[in-house]
């Protein structure tokens, strides 16, 4: 059957050709929350920023361990002095929220201390967020700037940064050359 705006959690928003706004083009965005009274909450996965998660850390006093190369991501344009945590789950961290099948959401200082110690946990920082209000999300859906898709179970935490878009686009069938005009694979 045909998804409902409803089904939306735990999906990911993938950014049309037609979105002009600087702040999502090819962007992939993970649905957290979506309701009528609300609106839309996601986080962007594929934007990189400037900062190293190690360095990150330090500077709030908790000791990252493991990938110097991660870096906090800039997970949308709302509030970028706010940080949200992307984990696998953790059977010790019950008050973590799951999203969708081992990926939670966390803020809490505690949960990203015992994260930040084990490099064995997948695991994502993330500055700022992507939000709508109740209505505004269903309006750029008709308006085609938009697609859903399920989650390839490995993007979230890959470090595919510009190939993501291209990965998720190829996963919904979809061949990202024939959208553009005039563009050509780089292979």
């Amino acid at each position: 059957g045909r998804l409902t705006m409803m089904d939306l959690k735990g999906r990911l928003l993938v950014a049309m050709p037609t979105l002009l706004d600087p702040n999502f083009q090819q962007s992939i965005v993970l649905i957290v929350e979506h309701n009528l009274e609300d609106g839309t909450f996601g986080l962007v996965l594929n934007r990189p920023g400037p900062l190293r998660v190690d360095e990150f850390c330090s500077s709030i006093g908790i000791s990252w361990i493991g990938n110097e190369d991660h870096v906090v991501h800039e997970g949308g344009p709302v509030n970028p002095s706010v940080g949200w945590l992307l984990h696998e789950a953790d059977p010790e961290q019950p008050e973590a929220t799951p999203i969708v099948n081992g990926v939670h959401l966390s803020t809490s200082r505690e949960i990203l201390e015992k994260v930040a110690m084990n490099p064995n946990i997948k695991r994502r920082l993330y500055a700022g967020y992507a939000g709508w209000s109740p209505g505004q999300l269903a309006e750029e859906m008709r308006y085609g700037s938009w697609l859903t898709s399920d989650l390839p179970s490995d993007i979230v935490f890959s470090n595919m940064k510009e190939q993501a878009w291209h990965r998720v686009m190829k996963h919904q069938g979809i061949d990202p050359v024939t959208l553009v005009p005039g563009s050509y694979e780089v292979s």
